[in-house]
């Protein structure tokens, strides 16, 4: 079977086994980079000297199209080398070939620089949920206007900050998975089986902001409507919530502003308050501890430069 086929194949497969949408893409973009490298090759002639030197193109040769015109990063390399062993997995089972995948060994994980936003960022990007950016008529002085989603997008940031949840997470919440009497929050996997559900907190302001964005809105407030919809009523995605938060942030002048940076600052903040690993763990949906150690890390960096700043011994030259 050509490769090009096998990957009709999988993907078919996984769907039915309930890959995330955006994990599928990933995998198959990935796989029909290999197909045009090998000119789409029969499966079971793929040899274990293909898969390593593929790696090894992506690894030295391989340039995305992007800004930077750099290589793959340490993140995408891990990508294109879980999409493999997933193919090959599933061709083994379905096709009954070999597994020359098992030779390639994992690459290292990298983590970028973890930059939260400051209190100064998000006290920014709250007043750009409030107003306009300013209009400069020709005849009169410049002015704002009240945005008339204000309270919606400031419930949203007050959410993101004040849980941690990815935007995906985000996304699936529902009116009756917010307990604004105590705070809690439901968070749904993107399917039973692969993650549990979790609870995580919001805290009074957020409570209080989510109350006054539903009242509000004042349309279908069952149980089941999504708690964040778009201007046209429409549930929000994870795109939609991505290119919300990029204009807030030039509109407030706060530069890289995404959503998974308010999952950053969470995180560093709640470790910073004196929050425990194995809590955070838990809030976040990790699996392992090995991300909530990153933050770990980066909080006590955070906390050896802020006394070497601060120390009064060494300021005052004692």
């Amino acid at each position: 079977m050509r490769l090009s086929k096998g990957i009709e194949g999988f993907k078919i497969d996984a769907l039915s086994k309930g890959y995330s949408p955006l994990t599928l893409a990933a995998y198959v973009s990935a796989l029909t980079a290999l197909v045009k490298l090998m000119q789409d090759p029969q499966v079971e002639d793929i040899t274990e000297s293909d898969l390593k030197a593929w790696m090894g193109y992506l690894r030295n040769q391989y340039k995305p199209v992007r800004s930077d015109n750099g290589l793959l990063s340490t993140a995408s390399l891990h990508r294109y080398w879980k999409a493999l062993r997933s193919f090959f997995r599933w061709a083994h089972e379905e096709l009954g070939t070999a597994r020359p995948d098992l030779v390639l060994q994992m690459p290292k994980y990298n983590h970028k620089e973890v930059i939260p936003f400051s209190e100064d960022d998000v006290q920014k990007l709250i007043k750009a949920c409030e107003l306009t950016s300013p209009a400069r008529p020709a005849n009169r002085a410049a002015y704002q206007t009240r945005r008339p989603s204000a309270s919606r997008d400031k419930a949203l940031v007050l959410v993101l900050l004040d849980t941690g949840v990815r935007a995906g997470e985000c996304c699936r919440l529902r009116v009756d998975d917010v307990n604004l009497s105590t705070g809690e929050v439901q968070v749904r996997p993107y399917r039973f089986g692969k993650t549990r559900p979790r609870v995580v907190l919001i805290g009074k302001t957020a409570r209080k902001l989510v109350w006054r964005y539903l009242q509000e809105r004042g349309d279908d407030l069952s149980g089941s409507a999504p708690l964040f919809i778009t201007d046209d009523g429409r549930e929000m995605t994870r795109y939609t919530i991505g290119s919300l938060i990029a204009r807030l942030g030039k509109r407030a002048g706060v530069t890289d502003c995404h959503p998974h940076r308010f999952r950053h600052t969470f995180a560093i903040q709640f470790l910073r308050n004196g929050g425990d690993v194995f809590s955070l763990q838990r809030l976040l949906g990790h699996a392992t501890l090995e991300v909530v150690k990153h933050y770990l890390n980066l909080a006590k960096a955070d906390d050896e430069s802020a006394h070497r700043r601060a120390s009064p011994a060494d300021n005052w030259r004692l």
